[in-house]
């Protein structure tokens, strides 16, 4: 089953992007934003002109914001944890919001 989060930032509360986990690790950036604009600022690297990131290792891109002690634990523990949490880190306001499936 896929979980979703909308990437959010704290100030202004838009939305930059949705990262999903679904067996891969799936970001999207919002295609309003510049993909070169994110870089500068963003902590999931895209390559230029893409808005679009896969991976079969699922926290090779996240495992920075997670605590130290949480990098080593399973899949579903630190998806617990972001789900609790919004991945915070005290460096940027960007947090993750999960999106609820309504149906």
């Amino acid at each position: 089953m896929a979980i979703s989060f909308a990437l959010k930032h704290g100030d202004s509360k838009e939305v930059y992007g949705k990262i999903t986990f679904n067996g891969r690790f799936i970001f999207e950036l919002n295609k309003n934003i510049k993909t070169d604009d994110w870089n500068k600022i963003g902590f999931v690297k895209l390559p230029l002109q893409s808005h679009r990131i896969e991976s079969l290792n699922l926290f090779e891109h996240l495992n920075s914001r997670l605590p130290i002690p949480l990098r080593s634990e399973t899949n579903e523990v630190k998806i617990k944890y972001i789900k609790a949490t919004g991945l915070r880190v005290a460096s940027d306001s960007f947090y993750l919001e999960e999106i609820r499936d309504l149906s």
